[in-house]
């Protein structure tokens, strides 16, 4: 005979002890998580609620969020979720504009950024899209790269952009003159050596899927690297990085004045390419 269905465990709802933090957003210790992986009661919930993502507004994606309960209490564990999508949404209310022409007025247009934004609009520039191979289109089985050709709904700060190789260079290369390219400051050296220090303490967990992994800590927005050693890929201590889950990769070494970008579309294949990318670009320095 076979047994009743079980229905699955109730969420025990627990009021967070503070309030999150901007600073919490931008090196995710707010609590927040996402529900493209993983497994549980609130991994659940999320998936139920935000399914449907590119049908949202960034506005309508903040409201059902908010809805949600929380991983864990805000700043006690790192863990990778929609910290950066609220982000985007908070630019929204205190700009009072739309995350893409915000992020075009003040970064893209005066850095020359001219093939990056949310969608990619002009058919010349459609032609230049580089295709990911069709077993290669899919992140998670019920995930796929999503059409470039098509404006979304849903502005993204956290994974929404598409742009180039040289491009994303122009970026990085502000970021590693500590916040200057061409003659325009966009940062002051003192805001760019800080988010690339370490803001998560000794009391803090890391969480289960710590992504930046060991020999790593976290800055606002990027992964930052703590030791010579303990990380399974060479680097140097001080140097910072991030990568999209469809395989795009970068990392900035200011020790050796270098920083590197990648622009793969293969999240099969993103694990084993960028180690071995590291490998290869220091195993050439010699100094």
């Amino acid at each position: 005979k076979p047994s009743a269905p079980s229905n699955p465990p109730a969420l025990e709802l627990v009021p967070p002890r503070r309030p999150i933090t901007i600073h919490d957003l931008m090196r995710h210790t707010s609590g927040l998580t996402q529900h493209l992986w993983g497994s549980g009661a609130v991994k659940s919930a999320y998936v139920a609620a935000l399914s449907p993502l590119m049908d949202l507004t960034n506005e309508e994606f903040a409201v059902q969020l908010a809805k949600l309960p929380l991983l864990y209490q805000p700043g006690t564990t790192w863990e990778y979720g929609f910290s950066t999508e609220v982000l985007g949404r908070v630019v929204e209310v205190v700009s009072g504009q739309p995350l893409s022409q915000f992020v075009a007025a003040r970064l893209l247009r005066p850095l020359s950024m001219r093939d990056t934004g949310f969608w990619v609009s002009d058919p010349v520039r459609q032609g230049r899209i580089a295709e990911p191979f069709r077993a290669e289109r899919l992140i998670l089985p019920k995930l796929e790269i999503s059409d470039p050709r098509r404006a979304p709904r849903f502005e993204s700060a956290g994974g929404g952009m598409v742009s180039t190789a040289m491009d994303y260079a122009r970026f990085l290369q502000m970021l590693l003159n500590r916040g200057e390219f061409g003659g325009h400051r966009y940062l002051s050296p003192a805001t760019v050596d800080y988010m690339v220090s370490n803001h998560l303490d000794g009391g803090m967990a890391s969480g289960p899927s710590f992504t930046p992994g060991p020999g790593y800590g976290f800055g606002l927005g990027f992964a930052v690297r703590r030791e010579g050693g303990i990380a399974s890929a060479i680097g140097s201590p001080g140097e910072y990085y991030w990568g999209g889950v469809a395989g795009t990769y970068f990392w900035v070494d200011p020790k050796h004045d270098l920083f590197v970008v990648l622009m793969m579309q293969s999240p099969r294949m993103r694990d084993a390419y960028r180690p071995l990318l590291r490998s290869l670009v220091y195993a050439a320095i010699l100094r």
